[in-house]
């Protein structure tokens, strides 16, 4: 069985830094790119590359439900990425993840009968896998899943990291579907729409809006709102502007209605709403002001009022319908488009029905509150306005706002109760939806686990994340400018010299500069501790290319930094001892070869002169120590090789294994011959190594093949497949094979499973095998059982 590249790496905390520093990195692209594509693109790469498996991939649920295709992914076909498709139900191991409120764990997926066919995994070869959904758990977007090729046991901070990135990619997600609805919103050619800074300063105005007036967009950003050539000359409607932008920046929703002048002359009515928007808090951080031109709608109403006639309604979203009310003798009349909006016969509310046969349809939540209302409107014969939820004739639950008056006989009682209904749903919806999204992003702000600020044009500090006020020891950001950042003590981490208000990364930013390359400052925080942070950035532009907010992201990397120092001071050290070792070793086998010549030279001295002379068990031991001493000599060479194979070996650069394969079969062709040898191999690759190294490997691992071979002749076959950067080179053999107890053995230096009187050798072959293939970043396995032959496998970088 192949072992894992990662089968020691369980109690190392390492991989779970190398995760959570992933995260961090995602989840800063995720702020800094709207290319969504790009992005779930990144999210596989990122899996896969983290977790060091073979396949990631991202999969969306169809409509319907019952698939799920491959939007993006890394160890997939060409063709199948954007086509491709895994069942999606219950029963199914896609189906199952897109279900699970938990990571999905699937430690044998050959023995999972959940994967079918149809799930393209068995195909690939896969042995494990981790799912986990994308998207909230009663409406999941889809699935984010990864595969290894050799089983895998995957940890506890592996299933956290893959949700983590997940969570990120939902959150992108949710964000590009809300930007292209507010957009759609925003660019309405119905509506004009304006967002607002709370003390009245224009931000942005729609196009719709701009056509009312002779100025560009850039003439009125930055400008106060009732200062804006909307609202005319002198004081006109602009005392009125400023009230409702103050009421409205004090958290009140303040509806209006003013008659303004075009340009031209013409006048025209706009009605409207200023509508506060707050953060958690409860605090006000923008306005968005949303209004329509009301002229044909005001020049209908006040016909319809001379006429006598009912009110209809032109409002947001287009009117349902009129009512009139007979109070008295409570008749409810009404047109047919109202009545099934309230699911009732069209002929009976013509003809007039209760009350109380309307209020029924009306959603419990909201019932008494519009029974209160209309109490008030009756009472006092005045206006009625209520904006409230009713269930219409198909069931549907439906958002609508009533307006209506009161009108009284001569005698002042009322009368009769106008109105007109407007089905505001999709505002309503959008409204809400909009709402949530803001919050889902507050949320992914403050949970980042990276500090996050943003600043305004001129370098105020308006928001930061948890994260960035225990970096900075508390909420210390109020700086109102950028030449307050002076307060900001620290200097640059690698220079150790002081940091000025002009060189923080958020002035680089509000500079227009992009921070991509991170800034890394050492800094006095204000909890008393000293920190090492690494920092990033990146500037939010208006239309006009202008810098209007900054978002810089902070990592506080002192745990990191110290650990870095300290492994680069333990690599030092053992590079001096690897070097100390290597002059001993070399020292050591030229000093043993010396005297091991000596005996070896006198003991054929002796055995040519004496040869006559000695015999019986004399001759025996006379040879048994020739043998010996020349078996000692072949071991400190092994072991000097062994010693020499990290820095002793050449660069490494493109190698034709045909080519050195070819060399080895040459030299091993007399061993060839006389075995009747049977060797196999594919088209070899080219790939990143020492040539002479790899020369060794193949020498070592041929020869062993035509050594243990048992009594039929050797077959041997030599094989190469891709995976991603690497090949697998595999060596198989029908020999004795090796048990499985003694897999580990043979890579250790000395260690021999046979004795002399069966094999020859010096124990130090697959060990110097194991050590070049580490040296190019490979590793090495063996597959086999008594009897059964083995199968040497080791990777080689490919070249590029």
């Amino acid at each position: 069985m192949t072992t894992s590249p990662r089968a020691d790496s369980d109690s190392d905390d390492r991989p779970c830094i190398r995760q959570q520093e992933a995260v961090a990195e995602f989840g800063q692209r995720a702020l800094e790119t709207d290319d969504l594509d790009e992005l779930l693109h990144a999210g596989a790469v990122v899996v896969a590359e983290t977790l060091d498996t073979e396949c990631a991939s991202v999969l969306e649920l169809l409509p319907g439900g019952d698939e799920l295709r491959v939007r993006h992914g890394v160890g997939w076909r060409d063709e199948l990425v954007g086509t491709a498709t895994v069942p999606a139900d219950s029963s199914s191991y896609a189906g199952a993840a897109l279900r699970s409120e938990r990571p999905v764990v699937a430690d044998d997926l050959d023995a999972d009968e959940r994967v079918s066919g149809s799930d393209r995994l068995r195909e690939r070869g896969v042995k494990s896998g981790l799912s986990v959904s994308i998207g909230p758990d009663e409406r999941p977007w889809g699935v984010l899943r990864t595969h290894a090729t050799e089983r895998r046991d995957f940890l506890d901070c592996d299933a956290s990291f893959l949700r983590s990135i997940a969570t990120v990619l939902a959150s992108a997600i949710e964000n590009a579907q809300t930007e292209r609805r507010f957009e759609a919103i925003f660019e309405d050619p119905n509506i004009l729409v304006g967002l607002l800074e709370p003390d009245g300063t224009v931000l942005d105005i729609n196009g719709t809006a701009m056509e009312y007036i002779d100025a560009d967009l850039e003439d009125v950003t930055g400008e106060p709102f009732w200062e804006t050539p909307w609202w005319g000359r002198g004081d006109d409607a602009r005392s009125d502007v400023e009230e409702w932008t103050n009421r409205a920046a004090n958290g009140e929703y303040v509806e209006f209605e003013t008659d303004l002048t075009r340009p031209n002359g013409d006048r025209y009515t706009l009605s409207g709403v200023f509508r506060p928007v707050t953060d958690d808090d409860g605090d006000v951080v923008s306005i968005i002001v949303s209004d329509r031109d009301v002229t044909e709608r005001k020049a209908r109403e006040r016909y319809l009022e001379d006429a006598k006639a009912q009110l209809e309604a032109a409002t947001d979203a287009g009117a349902v319908g009129t009512w009139e009310w007979h109070v008295p003798e409570d008749e409810f009349v009404a047109g047919a488009s109202f009545a099934r909006t309230f699911g009732i016969d069209p002929e009976e509310a013509r003809d007039g029905v209760p009350l109380e046969l309307l209020l029924s349809s009306i959603h419990d939540d909201d019932r008494d509150r519009v029974e209160r209302q209309i109490e008030t409107a009756v009472e006092t014969c005045g206006e009625y306005e209520a904006e409230y939820r009713v269930r219409n004739a198909d069931d549907e639950l439906r958002w609508v706002v009533a307006r209506g008056h009161v009108e009284t006989d001569d005698d002042g009682n009322p009368e009769t109760f106008p109105g007109a209904l407007t089905d505001i749903t999709e505002r309503k919806r959008a409204e809400l939806e909009a709402e949530k999204q803001r919050k889902q992003l507050e949320t992914l702000f403050q949970v980042l686990p990276v500090g996050a600020v943003v600043a305004d044009a001129d370098g105020a500090l308006l928001k930061a994340n948890d994260t960035a006020r225990e970096i900075w020891g508390g909420d210390v950001f109020d700086a109102s400018c950028v030449d307050e950042y002076g307060k900001y003590d620290a200097v640059w981490a690698d220079s150790g010299e002081p940091v000025g208000p002009e060189d923080w990364t958020m002035a680089q930013v509000l500079d227009g500069e992009a921070v991509t390359e991170p800034n890394v400052y050492e800094i006095d925080a204000f909890d008393g501790e000293r920190r090492v942070i690494m920092e990033h950035g990146m500037p939010v532009t208006n239309e006009s290319g202008e810098v209007s907010r900054a978002v810089v992201t902070l990592t506080d990397i002192t745990e990191r930094r110290e650990f870095q120092r300290k492994l680069e001071e333990t690599v030092e050290k053992l590079e001096e001892s690897n070097e100390r070792l290597e002059q001993f070793a070399y020292a050591a086998s030229h000093d043993l070869q010396e005297p091991l010549r000596m005996v070896t030279s006198y003991l054929r001295l002796l055995e040519n002169r004496y040869g006559d002379a000695i015999e019986g068990d004399g001759q025996e031991f006379l040879d048994y120590a020739v043998d010996g001493a020349e078996r000692m000599s072949e071991m400190i060479d092994g072991l000097l090789a062994y010693s020499r194979v990290e820095t002793r070996g050449d660069p490494l650069e493109p190698v034709d294994l045909e080519a050195v394969v070819g060399d080895v079969i040459d030299d091993l062709q007399l061993q060839i011959d006389e075995t009747d040898a049977a060797i196999e191999r594919d088209d070899l690759p080219t790939v990143e190594g020492d040539a002479s190294q790899l020369r060794q490997v193949f020498q070592n691992l041929l020869d062993n093949a035509l050594t243990y071979h048992g009594e039929d002749p050797p077959r041997v076959s030599i094989d190469a497949e891709r995976r991603d950067r690497w090949w697998e080179i595999t060596v198989s053999d029908e020999g004795i094979g090796i048990d499985p107890d003694d897999h580990e053995r043979v890579f250790t230096v000395f260690d021999r499973l046979h004795g002399q009187e069966e094999y020859e050798g010096t124990g130090i072959g697959l060990a110097l095998c194991q050590r070049i293939v580490e040296r190019h970043g490979g590793e090495i396995w063996i597959d086999s059982e008594s009897g059964a032959g083995t199968t040497f496998s080791f990777t080689l970088p490919a070249t590029e």
